[in-house]
C-alpha cells in the first residue's frame, strides 16, 4: 500500500465528502477491531479489504509510546 492513504481530508465547505471520508474511518476501524477480535487472518481477503484492515488497525493502535507515557501520567 501506498503512502497515500490518508492525505486525502476533505476541504471544509465539502460536507458530503468530509460525511464520505468519516463514513469510510468508522468502517475502517469497525473492520479492524472485528479481525482482532475475531483473530482472522488477512489472507484470502480481497486487497481492498486488506486495505481497509490496514487503516482501521492505523486508528485502533495508539502511537509509540503513548500507553507508556499515559502510565507516568498517573
Amino acid at each position: 500500500m501506498g503512502d497515500d492513504r490518508f492525505q486525502f481530508i476533505p476541504d471544509a465547505g465539502d460536507e458530503r465528502k468530509a460525511l464520505s471520508v468519516l463514513t469510510r474511518v468508522y468502517r475502517d476501524i469497525g473492520l479492524a477491531a472485528v479481525a482482532e477480535a475475531l483473530r482472522l487472518p488477512t489472507e484470502g481477503f480481497e486487497p481492498d479489504m486488506i486495505e481497509s484492515l490496514e487503516r482501521g488497525e492505523f486508528y485502533l493502535l495508539p502511537p509509540a509510546g503513548a500507553l507508556a507515557q499515559a502510565g507516568t501520567d498517573a
